[in-house]
């Protein structure tokens, strides 16, 4: 892997290493996203609670031929620190299976389906928590807010209003809110897996194939799938990605004309590849 395509480890790394400031910039953009969401509210440090703590993650977002177009910086709660009955009950999150992915896939390829995606932004802070968590500040906020050293390194922490990525119920929380507004929708769960949603009848039929934040949108008319699309940014702001060509580090080679389907992982395998030092 070249030295331009180096995944800091450390905020220290990302904020250091010689990427044009990418690392920077994608911890600012963070930061304010979690800011505009309102997903905490800083209050004194709670005399009845410990705070849990939170770290940066970091990764490259890669097209379908394994090119970097995106560096990503994640805030991530440290959950260990987390104490059941506390700051979280239950935590069990299912998702799509990936035989599912390629069933439907398969059927759209039979019966002309158009096929697009999209993601949803910082999907996790859209769920609402029922617990009361407090957390350390994260690495980069007192900076961008102009918060004082001097008051204090832990007198200081964040009262989480909404989830965040790495807490317990993250995952619950963010598929409990999703679920809730597809079905408001008119979008009934499958039986054979529960997310694989469903809504309306033969040519008018519509699917929604969800994998935590990223899903595939399937129907006849691509009017039914703005319409589907425009629903879900009703209360989620939403990446569209148009037409499916790349979830799950699958390939969709997809031609309608030709109702023809092919799928591949050589841009995943050739990261594993990489990654265990194997490149020949």
């Amino acid at each position: 892997m070249a030295a331009t395509e180096k995944v800091p480890r450390t905020y220290e790394e990302a904020t250091t290493c010689d990427d044009q400031g990418e690392g920077k910039k994608a911890i600012t953009s963070k930061l304010q996203t979690l800011i505009d969401n309102k997903t905490w509210k800083l209050v004194p440090k709670p005399t009845h609670q410990r705070p849990i703590g939170c770290r940066w993650v970091f990764a490259l977002k890669r097209d379908e031929t394994g090119k970097v177009i995106r560096h990503k910086a994640r805030l991530v709660a440290k959950d260990y620190s987390q104490r059941h009955g506390i700051d979280y009950e239950e935590t069990y999150s299912p998702v799509v299976y990936l035989n599912s992915i390629r069933a439907n896939l398969a059927k759209c390829c039979a019966e002309g389906y158009e096929v697009e995606q999209c993601n949803v932004d910082t999907a996790f802070f859209y769920g609402k928590l029922g617990e009361e968590v407090y957390m350390k500040i994260p690495e980069g906020l007192r900076e961008l807010l102009n918060v004082a050293e001097e008051e204090g390194e832990d007198d200081i922490v964040c009262m989480l209003r909404q989830s965040l990525y790495g807490l317990k119920q993250a995952s619950r929380v963010w598929n409990e809110t999703f679920d809730g507004h597809l079905k408001i929708m008119g979008f009934k769960a499958a039986d054979a897996d529960p997310y694989v949603y469903v809504r309306g009848e033969g040519d008018d039929e519509c699917i929604v194939c969800l994998y935590v934040d990223d899903m595939l949108i399937a129907a006849k008319d691509k009017a039914n799938i703005a319409s589907v699309k425009a629903g879900i940014a009703e209360k989620f702001r939403i990446k569209d990605l148009g037409r499916a060509r790349f979830i799950l580090g699958i390939v969709i080679n997809y031609d309608m004309d030709a109702k023809t389907l092919g799928i591949c992982q050589r841009a995943y395998s050739e990261m594993i590849i990489k990654k265990f030092g194997h490149p020949d």
